[in-house]
């Protein structure tokens, strides 16, 4: 009987304010953590990489679009970086490296046909941006 008086004798205890304040505060950790959870297995689907085919030209330093798939692919969404190679400066550009009269990222849709001069010896790079993956890598020599 001795050992059951040790817990009434002794009245220290958490109030009952502080204790459910606690389990509030780990209800809302435990339905955080079950919604960053869920959230990822449900969120949106990843982006595809498109596939675009393009033919070389090295005589006259053309990339032209052989085919590109029929989604909604823009031009603005493709970095076209050029390398100079053969300059005195080793200038890198972006969407600029070639002739023409308006840059792709103004043709809109990527469409067959697309053909992109490019005026020196360079090696031209051009990656996808919303999944930052490499679409391809031409180089031009003279």
């Amino acid at each position: 009987m001795k050992a059951n008086k040790k817990f009434v004798d002794e009245e220290e205890a958490v109030s009952a304010v502080i204790g459910v304040i606690l389990m509030v505060a780990i209800t809302v950790a435990i339905a955080a953590t079950v919604y960053v959870y869920v959230s990822g297995i449900l969120g949106t689907s990843p982006d595809v990489t498109p596939s675009i085919q393009f033919q070389k030209d090295n005589a006259d330093k053309t990339l032209t679009v052989a085919q590109a798939d029929p989604l909604n692919l823009d031009w603005d969404n493709i970095n076209i970086t050029v390398d100079i190679r053969y300059s005195q400066i080793d200038a890198k550009w972006t969407a600029t490296g070639y002739t023409g009269s308006s840059a792709p990222a103004a043709w809109g849709q990527v469409n067959a046909g697309h053909r992109l001069e490019f005026a020196a010896a360079c090696n031209v790079t051009f990656t996808w941006t919303p999944t930052n993956t490499l679409l391809g890598s031409w180089e031009f020599t003279d």
